[in-house]
């Protein structure tokens, strides 16, 4: 007799392993929580033999335990809906709560005696809970929730071999779940990088094939963000007198925020360009307009301007805030005229002076932005004018452009790129010179 009772128990518990494993291998397989949980209270009750099965997520942000999932045999689908929207548990308060806020399981043979019960759950649902098992599901440090099985269908009520199987249930659980959030936190990414990328072939398009001045003119730009997108911006417009408009503008900071008010602020010259010839008066009213939404997002953006006639070489200039452009006369660095000016977004109606240069044949003007001279080595040593000039006299041009991004690129190594890059040139072609 003892040995066939034996028999039977290790059948028992043979069984209830291969389910055990059984469920290890199917939770393997799932990579949402939205598959896990079901799975994790089919195979609960499975194991257990209980009526009924629960699993509770603990929400950190907010320190309580809100029903995540429950299956009731004998009641209907509107359960689980129930238990959501009318039952919570903070910390200690119910058997749940105090299995999680101990980390210790719980048998309880009679759940009606016992002054701990939370009995808001039956009394919304109809259910009768009369004994109950509850583990909690932890891994490392972290809580992660209570699993709980009700009613013991096959004996008068759970007991410690029950415990150890649904306790390491519950390790796999933990697992799972983790591998769940990891997986959906690599999809996020995933996302985030598709996103990301279709947000910088978008920001492309707003810099322009560099055209053909003509008049022997020529023009070459750059943009380098130092993220997917950033908040710097070049354009060369033409302008119904022959002209064009060339300028090159840094919105503060980087990323998609300087990126969207970089947009604006595009449209908002493009719109502004063909009704006013200087371009003082361009940026004063490029100012008003943007002023508001600057100002209100806490952003403001540099500028320099021209205004360019390629058969003279004439060229009109105005400065908001920005670096002085870099102008290349003889292989050599000359001097171009002091130009007041704040950035735009600062206050609703500054002044801006104009200033004109003459680009002789041979000569080059370069725009650029302070991703040039502020880059960092990694010794964190800025890049710094000195050695633009130092390029720009050992180097070969034009386009000077090209060499001096080397130059940066060579001097910060596998240092990061602390800010968006951006240089504009135009040149003339010396006399003879197609």
């Amino acid at each position: 007799m003892n040995d066939h009772t034996g028999s039977g128990d290790e059948l028992n518990v043979s069984g209830r392993l291969k389910r055990l494993i059984k469920a290890n291998q199917s939770l393997a397989n799932l990579e949402s929580l939205d598959a896990l949980l079901p799975q994790l209270l089919d195979l609960a009750q499975e194991v257990t033999g209980a009526e009924a099965s629960s699993i509770l997520l603990y929400n950190s942000e907010r320190k309580v335990l809100e029903f995540a999932l429950a299956k009731t045999e004998g009641l209907g689908q509107g359960t689980e809906q129930i238990l959501k929207s009318c039952v919570e548990l903070k910390l200690g308060e119910g058997l749940a709560g105090c299995v999680a806020a101990n980390r210790q399981p719980l048998i309880i043979q009679d759940v009606q005696a016992d002054s701990r019960f939370f009995r808001q759950a039956d009394l919304h649902t109809g259910f009768c809970t009369r004994t109950l098992l509850c583990v909690p599901i932890v891994y490392g440090d972290e809580l992660l929730g209570v699993i709980e099985v009700l009613n013991s269908k096959e004996k008068p009520c759970f007991d410690a071999e029950d415990q150890e199987l649904l306790d390491s249930f519950a390790q796999l659980a933990a697992v799972a779940i983790i591998r769940s959030r990891l997986l959906d936190t690599q999809l996020k990414q995933q996302r985030l990088q598709v996103e990301l990328e279709a947000a910088s072939q978008i920001q492309s398009l707003f810099w322009p094939e560099c055209p053909d001045l003509g008049g022997g003119s020529n023009a070459w730009a750059v943009s380098l963000p130092a993220a997917f997108v950033g908040g710097d911006l070049y354009d060369l417009i033409p302008m119904p007198d022959g002209s064009w408009l060339a300028y090159v503008a840094d919105v503060c900071g980087k990323g998609l925020p300087a990126a969207l008010i970089m947009g604006a602020l595009w449209t908002r010259i493009r719109s502004e360009a063909l009704a006013h010839g200087e371009v003082d008066r361009l940026l004063e009213r490029v100012n008003h307009t943007m002023y508001s939404l600057l100002a209100k997002e806490g952003f403001f953006a540099t500028i320099i301007i021209g205004k360019y006639w390629p058969t003279s070489g004439r060229m009109q200039l105005a400065r908001g805030g920005h670096l002085i452009p870099v102008w290349i006369v003889g292989g050599d660095i000359g001097n171009v005229p002091d130009m007041q000016g704040i950035p735009l977004g600062i206050i609703p109606s500054p002044d801006y002076q104009t200033k004109e240069i003459l680009l002789e044949p041979g000569q080059s003007i370069l725009f650029i932005t302070d991703g040039v001279t502020e880059a960092r080595n990694e010794q964190d040593e800025l890049f710094d004018h000195r050695r633009i000039v130092n390029c720009i006299r050992t180097a070969t041009g034009p386009p000077w452009g090209n060499c001096l991004v080397d130059a940066v690129k060579t001097w910060r190594g596998n240092a990061e790129a602390s800010d968006d890059l951006t240089i504009l040139e135009i040149w003339r072609a010396p006399t003879g010179v197609g």
